[in-house]
């Protein structure tokens, strides 16, 4: 008999494609409840998260303010796939860490003093990957990471994303 065929290949493949249709069907739900001027709480699957306002200048904060949360879930999303996908290929890093920064085009948009553009001008996202491992295998996990990125596919549609890579 050949290794794959058989009742429990088909049901393996069975469950393979409804995983896949369901995973193309899959929407995530955030919902959101203001607590105030310069609150809100947002609550998605067991986790909630404390937002302060859209946009905030000050060196100090509450909470983290919208724009914040945005450049993070950025950094967060390439700096875990990155891992995963190094490990993946078979890639040790020693360490990672992103920069993730973020430009305005019209600051003061954004806090209602002007009628200018209030969406971001630039973003720049910095990794730094300290590793022993061969360079272009490490350059390619990281081409892998960044195609797959569902929140940097939307935001190169939306603004100019300066993306490097430094090996430490």
């Amino acid at each position: 008999m050949r290794k794959g065929s058989g009742p429990a290949a088909q049901a393996e493949g069975q469950a393979l494609q409804a995983d896949k249709a369901r995973a193309r069907d899959y929407e995530w739900r955030v919902r959101v409840r203001s607590s105030g001027s310069l609150r809100s709480t947002a609550y998605f699957r067991n986790f909630t998260l404390e937002l302060g306002q859209p946009a905030s200048f000050e060196e100090r904060d509450q909470h983290p303010c919208a724009v914040e949360v945005l450049l993070a879930a950025l950094g967060g999303a390439l700096s875990t796939a990155f891992a995963s996908e190094c490990a993946r290929s078979g890639l040790e890093l020693s360490d990672l860490e992103l920069s993730v920064r973020g430009k305005l085009r019209d600051p003061l948009a954004a806090l209602g003093l002007s009628d200018g553009d209030p969406a971001f001008a630039a973003l720049e996202v910095r990794a730094f990957a300290s590793t022993l491992e061969d360079e272009q295998r490490l350059r390619e996990a990281w081409e892998r990471t960044l195609a797959r990125s569902p929140l940097l596919a939307t935001l190169r549609k939306a603004t100019e994303v300066t993306l490097r890579l430094s090996i430490v």
